[in-house]
């Protein structure tokens, strides 16, 4: 509960990403649209009865039930927030408090229209702000999304024969191409190719996704800032992308090998074993979020180390722990599926489990997990 004080200091330093204020004279819509804002993002107050002066006003009895009306009414879908009178300087005003919604993303009702809090000020979002606020709704998965009209010379034919024939078990022909490619999600009704689609099948990802591909880097000190020993940006199918991406980590570092004192057998031990890095690659295409443009899934090696970044916050109600867990929650269930089919994932989700087992029974230096709005990044520590 905030004091007399708190409240004076709050109204003084003004609104901001989680605070606004009201008069009591503000419009049914207005308030609903601060509401909508702040439910799409992370939740906030508003305080009503402050002007834009900053000067307090006594509220009038009733206020809060067409507060409770406005939620109900113009907002949807409803929301029922915590609403509290409180008394300021002698003044009556009443506080609403927003949480961050469950059911994205809110619309005001009478004009359709979706916001989300930057800064002090509610705005519309752009298209691919309001994809990730579907997303965070659990209501699309991006990646049926339609990204561009569809033409065969567009489909890498003989890799989606491949992996229709020999991943799926599905006969193919020739007149049959457009159904197939619409039953596994490629295309849709209109013969737009999805984000699926243009990852796996697409002669040029990019002309689709600029956001496809993957960027492989191997610098020869601690950081980013020192010198490229190599450097790659693959334009490929996602299956090739992981691919690349194993092959580079191999070519960049060395194998140790010792003898068994009791056999005489060469052990060889990697840097890195193969079937961690698989893992955690692959998990950065299948969990990434494709809405966000403009960055790739991206591979930096360093002489103690190796760090796997991939865009995006982790989806919904997964968090690092209940990952290492095995409990999943696939943003790409589509992508994930067709990445069992070709045998790069687990089926059960228990990859992440086996790469904890491993480190742990070769006493090595488990990875390190950043987890932030913006991005995942797992950390392999050199053996």
């Amino acid at each position: 509960m905030l004091t007399e004080k708190e409240l004076l200091e709050l109204i003084k330093s003004g609104e901001n990403s989680r605070i606004e204020f009201k008069s009591v004279g503000f419009r049914g819509d207005s308030l609903a649209k601060e509401i909508v804002a702040f439910a799409n993002m992370n939740g906030g107050d508003i305080f009503i009865g402050i002007g834009d002066d900053g000067l307090l006003e006594n509220i009038e009895k009733g206020l809060e039930e067409k507060v409770v009306n406005i939620c109900r009414n113009n907002i949807q879908p409803s929301i029922i927030p915590e609403i509290t009178p409180l008394i300021v300087s002698e003044k009556r005003i009443l506080r609403i408090s927003v949480e961050k919604g469950r059911h994205k993303p809110y619309k005001v009702k009478s004009s359709n229209k979706f916001y989300i809090r930057a800064g002090s000020v509610s705005i519309e979002p752009s298209n691919e702000e309001l994809a990730r606020l579907f997303q965070d709704g659990r209501q699309l998965h991006f990646e049926i999304s339609p990204l561009f009209p569809f033409t065969r010379k567009n489909f890498d034919l003989l890799r989606f024969r491949d992996y229709v024939e020999n991943y799926r078990g599905l006969s193919f022909a020739d007149e049959e191409v457009d159904t197939l490619l619409y039953n596994l999600q490629c295309t849709d009704e209109e013969e737009q190719v999805s984000v699926v689609g243009a990852l796996f099948f697409a002669t040029d990802p990019s002309r689709f996704l600029p956001q496809s591909g993957i960027d492989l880097n191997s610098f020869d000190g601690g950081d980013t800032s020192t010198d490229l020993l190599d450097y790659r940006s693959e334009n490929c199918s996602l299956v090739h992308c992981i691919e690349y991406a194993l092959e580079f980590v191999k070519n960049h570092t060395t194998t140790r090998a010792t003898f068994d004192s009791n056999t005489g057998h060469r052990i060889e031990t990697p840097a890195y074993e193969p079937f961690v890095v698989r893992e955690i690659v692959v998990n950065a295409f299948m969990h990434r979020d494709w809405s966000i443009f403009g960055q790739k899934v991206r591979v930096n090696l360093f002489p103690d180390r190796l760090e796997v970044f991939s865009p995006g916050k982790l989806p919904n109600t997964l968090n690092i722990v209940r990952a290492l867990n095995g409990i999943s929650y696939y943003r790409n269930p589509i992508i994930g599926q067709m990445l069992k089919d070709y045998k790069m994932a687990d089926k059960v989700g228990r990859g992440l489990q086996a790469v904890m087992n491993h480190h742990r029974k070769n006493q090595l230096r488990p990875p390190d997990f950043e987890a932030t709005n913006d991005y995942l990044q797992v950390t392999l520590w050199k053996a």
